[in-house]
């Protein structure tokens, strides 16, 4: 075979690549192992600071369903293990626990946020970087698995996007 048919070959090949790739990040904001009510948007994981041994992940689940669904556990690829807690107050003191099931009534929306549910993040395989996506896969008691990708950020970005949301929520 020639290099002129090769270069032909490559290049269809390239072409339909581009052409199918925007259909495929489109929906790779929320895939689902099966068809599941839930939807993942804002995913997001701070980048470790130095010296810590642990990080936190924020995102927005919907649960679009008639029934309520429980959330069981993450993970994150590239990252050793992956919980998720949640912020109570317990006798005027800010207390952070562990949680093993969250429930997520039907139509309900849930945010994880500073001061309320989040995902803590640990033992990463290796260093995060700034932008970086990270396939996220949340796992749910009826068995359904949602995929999607969680952005890597700085610190300074998440100060900038909670600042933002409270101006916009006292606006209103």
């Amino acid at each position: 075979m020639t290099l002129k048919p090769l270069l032909t070959i490559f290049t269809a090949a390239f072409l339909a690549v581009g052409l199918y790739s925007p259909v495929l990040f489109a929906h790779a904001e929320h895939q689902h192992d099966t068809a599941s009510d839930i939807v993942v948007s804002n995913a997001q994981v701070r980048i470790f600071l130095p010296g810590s041994q642990s990080s936190v992940g924020y995102l927005t689940l919907v649960n679009h369903g008639d029934a309520a669904v429980t959330l069981t556990k993450a993970s994150l690829e590239g990252l050793g293990r992956v919980e998720v807690h949640e912020h109570q107050h317990v006798n005027g003191m800010m207390k952070m626990q562990k949680v093993d099931g969250l429930e997520i009534k039907a139509h309900q929306q849930l945010d994880f946020k500073p001061g309320s549910y989040h995902l803590m993040v640990f033992e990463p395989k290796e260093p995060l970087k700034i932008g970086q996506e990270l396939k996220l896969t949340l796992y749910f008691s009826n068995g359904d698995r949602v995929f999607t990708q969680a952005t890597v950020v700085s610190l300074e970005s998440q100060v900038e996007q909670v600042s933002l949301s409270e101006q916009h929520h006292t606006h209103h």
